[in-house]
């Protein structure tokens, strides 16, 4: 059973395309997670999936589109925006 206030999380490789989604948490060691900052991609940022079927995933974050490798959006945990 799921109760109202939990969100359900998932990793930014499993995000339909087209969906705007809020950066939950990264799961990344310390350069990993420097890289992402450099390009905009930190918690609680607002992203929206362009492309996620083969190849890198591509997001659009402040405006600007940003291709992400798939092991990479493998440690990104996104939510579903409202």
């Amino acid at each position: 059973m799921m109760l109202k206030w939990m969100q359900l999380t998932r990793t930014l490789c499993d995000a339909n395309k087209d969906v705007i989604l809020k950066i939950k948490r990264i799961i990344a060691g310390f350069r990993a997670r420097n890289y992402l900052a450099d390009l905009g991609i930190i918690e609680d940022e607002k992203i929206k999936v362009l492309k996620n079927d083969e190849g890198p995933v591509i997001v659009e974050i402040k405006g600007t589109r940003v291709a992400i490798g798939r092991g990479l959006a493998a440690k990104i945990e996104v939510i579903s925006e409202k």
